[in-house]
């Protein structure tokens, strides 16, 4: 066993199983995986002011394909940590509160979560899904683009432990890292049309 790990170390931990289950969500989409539920809306085709709740992008396969991919990255993680003897502290949340599964779970959903209601407002405001708001929100729906999942899985966590300071900045800051990679990603492959 090695010492306790730090913020920075958890913050990884955590980040990793969603990072690699949001490229294996997108790899879902390059290959066609399960197209009868990419069909499937998430609001259902329910729309509010004759505009729809969360927009065509948010799709049962997504939801699926993430919240799986994340249970198992989580699994593999658990399996890893264990393997390599790391002391249990870089899992943030105990085992025994929360299994590798049930981990998974709550930072699949969380992440699910996380993006709807940022998908919500936009749709409302007539910002269609996949473009870029206009004039002095632009700057604004790119923060929230960036970070609304990762706001999600720290207010979940937060049910189980209170995460400090240091695991939640640097949470957000991977996110930051991260995200626009995974979009630049997607553009490259045709199925996004830009990245910021």
């Amino acid at each position: 066993m090695t010492a306790p790990f730090g913020s920075v170390a958890q913050a990884l931990w955590l980040a990793l199983p969603v990072t690699l289950a949001g490229l294996t969500h997108v790899l879902a989409i390059a290959r066609d995986v399960l197209p009868s539920l990419a069909a499937i809306r998430l609001d259902g085709g329910l729309e509010l002011r004759g505009r729809p709740l969360f927009g065509a992008n948010k799709t049962l396969r997504g939801a699926i394909v993430m919240i799986a991919a994340t249970v198992v990255w989580t699994v593999v993680f658990d399996r890893l940590q264990r393997g390599l003897g790391l002391d249990d502290s870089i899992r943030f949340i105990a085992r025994e509160r929360l299994g590798s599964i049930g981990l998974g779970l709550v930072l699949g959903v969380a992440y699910i979560l996380g993006e709807l209601p940022n998908s919500f407002v936009k749709r409302q405001l007539d910002i269609a899904p996949g473009a870029a708001a206009g004039g002095g929100l632009r700057r604004l729906f790119w923060a929230v683009d960036q970070l609304d999942s990762a706001i999600a899985i720290v207010l979940v966590i937060g049910c189980f432990r209170a995460p400090p300071l240091g695991l939640v900045l640097t949470l957000l800051a991977v996110t930051l890292a991260v995200h626009p990679i995974v979009a630049a990603l997607m553009v490259a492959l045709g199925l996004k049309r830009r990245i910021g």
